[in-house]
């Protein structure tokens, strides 16, 4: 869930006598109020972004509370953008990759993994184009994984990366064919870690059972819990987290959408309000006052 935090005033701190004991005791008598970012985008009834919109057309809510928006602007933090290549060795991303290079130039750093039976780092996080194409044409046609691998195990890495780097404005963007998931984590972990990322998680998904034929299921245990775990993690991680859910049916389609993930990006707000006293709110709502608009935000309230 992406955003920032920072407090918006002091602590009212009480410096107390007491005569009985003749000590100083301080006690604070108010918890400071802070200040948090969260990216969105505003839609029409059709699916084109809308733009213009400030403060006064937009509210927020923490577990049902509105809360005061400070501002709300386009935004132009810089991204930082871990992609994950999960295509069972197709190549079916690499133009959809260039493109989405070509879109975020001088507009993010970007980090790309590819997940075979384990995940394996392409490129570290950069800033450089030549470092990006470079890398996004290792995606090209590899050996195949049927078996599955570790797309999971991925999410989880880059959470984790994320968290430990404690960028401005991070991303995920996971393509997937599906198949079986061979990590044994489970899925509330690995969306507790994306929520403590703070970042957003856009997934693209290759409903097409050719790419990466799935095994047939002689049995219910071979319904592999982390096939569960998977598909709660790219169902509910891009809603809870304020990024989107695509599935691509036809091939011919697959690069057009790869982009569509970079205008979602490029086309978002930073709203940024302020926080009541409770310390772990859990729902949050960003919403539009105008009519025939819907906000495209995380649903799940930013860790303080």
């Amino acid at each position: 869930m992406t955003g920032t935090t920072r407090l918006a005033g002091a602590s009212l701190v009480l410096v107390i006598f007491h005569l009985s004991t003749g000590r100083l005791v301080l006690s604070q008598a108010q918890v400071a109020p802070s200040e948090t970012t969260v990216y969105a985008n505003v839609i029409d009834t059709q699916g084109k972004y809308v733009t213009g919109l400030g403060v006064a057309d937009l509210f927020v809510k923490e577990d049902g509370v509105e809360r005061p928006v400070i501002s709300a602007e386009p935004a132009t933090a810089e991204l930082q953008v871990a992609i994950l290549v999960d295509d069972n060795g197709t190549g079916i991303f690499r133009f959809g990759l260039n493109a989405l290079g070509e879109m975020l130039q001088g507009r993010a750093a970007i980090s790309l993994n590819v997940v075979t039976n384990q995940v394996q780092r392409v490129f570290d996080y950069t800033t450089d184009p030549k470092i990006w194409y470079a890398g996004f044409e290792r995606t090209g046609i590899r050996p195949a994984t049927p078996e599955g691998g570790q797309l999971l195990e991925g999410i989880f890495s880059a959470e984790k990366d994320i968290t430990r780097r404690e960028p401005r404005r991070p991303v995920i963007i996971a393509l997937t064919v599906g198949g079986e998931e061979q990590s044994p984590l489970p899925s509330r972990r690995v969306l507790d870690d994306l929520n403590k990322s703070r970042a957003s998680l856009h997934v693209l998904f290759v409903n097409i059972p050719a790419v990466r034929p799935s095994r047939p299921v002689a049995k219910p245990s071979d319904l592999l819990e982390g096939n569960f775990n998977l598909s709660r993690v790219i169902g509910d991680g891009p809603a809870e987290s304020g990024g989107r859910h695509r599935e691509v049916l036809a091939m011919n389609a697959l690069a057009v959408e790869v982009q569509q993930i970079a205008r979602d990006l490029l086309a978002q707000y930073a709203i940024t309000y302020s926080r009541g006293a409770a310390k772990n709110p859990q729902k949050l709502q960003v919403s539009v006052r105008r009519p025939n608009m819907a906000v495209i935000a995380p649903t799940r309230a930013p860790r303080r």
